[in-house]
């Protein structure tokens, strides 16, 4: 089990992981990430697709699974799944 981020390292994570997010969104318009398995690590990502959305002033989805996460813009189509915005 991997040990949890400290205050600190979650809010440096969260914004370098949010920039990175807003671009990759802004230049390919989804991201799956495979290794985001666990509920910590999944509720950081969601903090951060929320950041991303801020950025991008675009509503943003996001699917976790234990398989890991797929984040999106929100007029991209996920096909034959269920999914909720995060919208700033």
């Amino acid at each position: 089990m991997p040990t949890p981020l400290t205050p600190d390292e979650a809010a440096r994570f969260h914004v370098t992981m949010s920039e990175w997010l807003a671009k990759e969104l802004a230049e390919k318009g989804s991201v799956r990430l495979s290794a985001v398995d666990s509920p910590d690590l999944q509720r950081h990502f969601q903090e951060v697709a929320h950041r991303a959305s801020e950025m991008l002033q675009r509503p943003v989805i996001s699917l976790a699974s234990s398989r890991g996460i797929t984040i999106s813009l929100n007029d991209e189509e996920l096909p034959g799944e269920e999914r909720s915005a995060i919208s700033s």
